[in-house]
């Protein structure tokens, strides 16, 4: 039966976004190294794929939530926050499929909660001084000339062309008959430019060096001739650098880290000084799929301070509660425990802290909990821990980096969530005892005193940035 058919005004109104839900962008892509590894299948996906709808406590008893067809009360009011993820809006069994939402949006809040901005990849280990945002201008920008191209293909997210180290064969071959094989021409033009702006530089350091004041004029693609042409060919046959350089360019690929052999002076052509700057962060796994910050914070940096209401400022932001998933185990060979925050798996940071394996003058307390699995605890071991880093890999995955706790901090913060009645405890203990009024102190004489080592109530005073109040 045909469909009935609709004004341009409520065509419109279905097509726009206050109407109408966004498509599901594609599916992470699978590991094909864990194909005879045991994944769950309802375990959370990296990233999510549909958008998620919420309604009000009210349209939720009755069903509502801005469909054509009110939900099931007993699958949508059994959970505690109202979250669907719908995959079909009208099937052909005329119902709604949805499943809940609240994997990834209670993830969101709680990601939100911790207040730690998106940073762009280290290449190696964590170093404060170098984390970098991902909204900074030297990398955050998209609408590029082609010099800008190259002259932040180190720093930049974006590429036209693909990855070509996580590409598969197949992929790989593909690629080169669509979109390689047919430029064939446009880039020998590509090259000839490129010759020309160098024998241009050349003429004018010969210039400069024989002290000519004024600049030889600019040689064109069109006066290459095809002998200077076919010998620029042949070096840089022979000069791989250069010529992975220029490809890169002509194809905006994203950039990949070279092997050692390929570093080498034998790779390069004699005479010809190369400038080897730092790779790319991306060059290791390959860009991120989408903006490197994945819309999961907008922060820029982490500088700034806690105010405390009776402690004041404080030095180091408030810990965090994680959950020990798997301890260290000598005989299995894992020597890093794995740690949960926020949902998320952790990275430990490689450097002298409690997580290493071999740290047995840590307090007992973190011993048990890294090295043991404490089956009296509900929920599992857990311990405070200060996160550092956040940055999102080239699969969708947010990787999180964490750190010891401080002391101070985390006895602040356990008194703030009420595990531990640490002002309380610190007040009971300065209280003086009632003494009867003028009473004979040590010299014999009348008056006040107080036992040595107490102080009186009346001089409490609130605690600041250096004893946290104590």
């Amino acid at each position: 039966m045909a469909g009935r058919g609709v004004s341009p005004g409520a065509a419109l109104l279905r097509s726009s976004r206050m109407f109408s839900m966004p498509a599901p962008i594609p599916a992470p892509p699978g590991d094909y190294s864990s194909a005879t590894k045991h994944y769950s299948p309802t375990a959370t996906i990296n990233y999510p794929t549909h958008l998620t709808v919420t309604t009000t406590s009210s349209s939720r008893i009755n069903g509502d939530w801005g469909f054509k067809r009110p939900f099931p009360l007993k699958t949508t009011t059994n959970t505690t926050y109202p979250l669907v993820r719908v995959r079909q809006v009208d099937s052909t069994e005329h119902v709604t499929d949805f499943q809940s939402a609240s994997d990834h949006t209670i993830t969101l809040q709680k990601y939100q909660e911790l207040n730690l901005p998106i940073s762009v990849p280290m290449q190696t280990g964590y170093n404060p001084l170098m984390q970098t945002s991902v909204f900074e201008e030297s990398g955050d920008v998209t609408a590029l000339n082609a010099e800008q191209k190259a002259e932040l293909a180190n720093k930049r997210w974006k590429f036209t062309g693909p990855w070509l180290a996580g590409m598969t064969d197949g992929d790989f071959n593909r690629f080169l008959e669509k979109e390689v094989r047919g430029k064939r021409s446009e880039f020998r033009a590509f090259l000839r430019e490129n010759l020309a702006a160098e024998m241009t530089a050349d003429q004018a350091q010969k210039a400069r060096e024989a002290g000519e004041t004024a600049e030889p004029p600019a040689i064109s693609a069109s006066d290459v001739t095809d002998e200077e042409f076919m010998d620029y060919i042949r070096e840089l046959r022979q000069d791989r650098m250069a010529l992975y350089s220029l490809v890169g360019r002509f194809l905006d690929l994203a950039p990949v880290d070279l092997d050692t052999e390929y570093r080498k002076v034998g790779t390069m052509a004699p005479d010809k000084p190369r400038v080897l700057d730092r790779g790319s962060p991306y060059g290791a796994d390959g860009p991120p799929i989408t903006h490197p910050s994945a819309g999961l914070s907008y922060l820029r940096t982490r500088n700034f301070q806690e105010n405390h209401a009776i402690y004041g400022p404080q030095k180091h932001h408030p810990p965090v509660k994680a959950r020990v998933l798997k301890p260290t185990h000598f005989k299995t060979g894992s020597f890093r425990p794995s740690i949960g925050v926020a949902g998320f798996v952790v990275n430990p940071v490689v450097k002298d802290t409690m997580f290493n394996a071999l740290k047995g003058w840590r307090p007992s307390r973190f011993v048990k909990a890294l090295h043991e699995i404490e089956l009296e605890e509900r929920g599992g071991s857990k311990l405070y821990v200060q996160p550092t880093m956040a940055s999102v890999d080239s699969f969708g995955r947010i990787c999180i980096s964490i750190d010891e706790a401080n002391p101070q901090s985390e006895v602040v913060q356990k008194e703030m969530v009420g595990e531990e009645k640490v002002f309380e405890q610190v007040v009971k203990e300065i209280e003086t005892p009632e003494v009867p009024r003028n009473p004979m102190n040590a010299s014999g004489s009348p008056g006040f005193s107080a036992p040595l080592g107490q102080r009186r109530l009346g001089n409490w005073r609130d605690g600041n940035a250096r004893n946290y109040g104590f």
